[in-house]
């Protein structure tokens, strides 16, 4: 059955909107290709990494007491690390939260003595009591184990100051830097994945 007659009979839709539609469709066609071949390369992605970590029936068992050795949660982990091409992963549902997720980060990373840098300005609020920049002393802040903070302001047009980027790593021995993509509740663009790949480059 023809689509366009089946429509225009059954809704009563003129043949000049008919018209209109199918020509926008054509305009927009390659746009619309070119996301079904992403959606299609990540699937892609996904099911090479299920295979490449040889995800089978055992990977689905219950496990009981401590969860040691979990071969599926070993296996979860894995598969994210490649799919997203890091250099390890950690899934977990329990992850209650951003800030819970990149708390846990930044405690694994940093010991009393280091220093983290923020590249991008001030940080989320909810993640300055985590630093210990603000909030009461004593709270079990990354401050109260001896964890030192600096944070380089953004140039004035919104970007990341890779000049005094540079001067506070040069200054300092950082053992870790903080970039924060999304704008917040501050007025500046969110920054792509490209100007963060970017920024890591010269970081690192």
């Amino acid at each position: 059955m023809d689509k366009s007659k089946f429509i225009k009979e059954q809704f009563g839709i003129s043949e000049e909107t008919l018209s209109i539609v199918d020509n926008a469709e054509k305009r927009v066609g390659g746009s619309f290709r070119a996301i079904e071949d992403i959606a299609q390369i990540n699937e892609w992605k996904v099911m090479k990494a299920f295979a490449d970590n040889r995800v089978s029936s055992a990977h689905f068992v219950e496990t009981t007491g401590y969860g040691y050795d979990d071969l599926g949660r070993d296996a979860l982990d894995k598969i994210y690390a490649q799919v997203f091409g890091a250099e390890d992963a950690l899934v977990r549902h329990n992850f209650v939260s951003g800030t819970h997720t990149i708390s846990t980060a930044l405690f694994a990373c940093l010991r009393p003595g280091d220093i983290l840098l923020s590249a991008t300005g001030s940080p989320y609020d909810t993640l300055e009591e985590v630093i210990g920049i603000a909030g009461k002393a004593g709270g079990g802040s990354l401050a109260d184990y001896g964890v030192e903070y600096e944070q380089v302001e953004l140039a004035s047009d919104g970007m990341p100051d890779y000049s005094a980027i540079e001067n506070a790593l040069r200054k300092r021995r950082i053992k870790a830097v903080e970039i924060q993509r999304s704008r917040g509740y501050g007025i500046r663009p969110s920054y792509s994945a490209k100007e963060i790949g970017d920024l890591i480059t010269f970081i690192k």
